[in-house]
């Protein structure tokens, strides 16, 4: 992976957490979101592709 490239990722995703966390509560239930989970994402123990998904035992 190339340096710069992973940087960039790096600063978009740190923009993107900072947005998500701008908007108000009522907004994030809007989408679907609320602040764990974009705590979660951020810290790479949740994705938002397994949100919601739970594995049928």
């Amino acid at each position: 992976m190339n340096l710069l490239s992973s940087l960039f990722r790096r600063s978009d995703k740190r923009r993107a957490y900072a947005d998500l966390l701008d908007f108000d509560d009522r907004l994030l239930r809007d989408i679907g979101l609320s602040r764990s989970d974009i705590h979660e994402m951020m810290a790479g123990t949740r994705t938002a592709h397994t949100k919601g998904h739970r594995a049928h035992e």
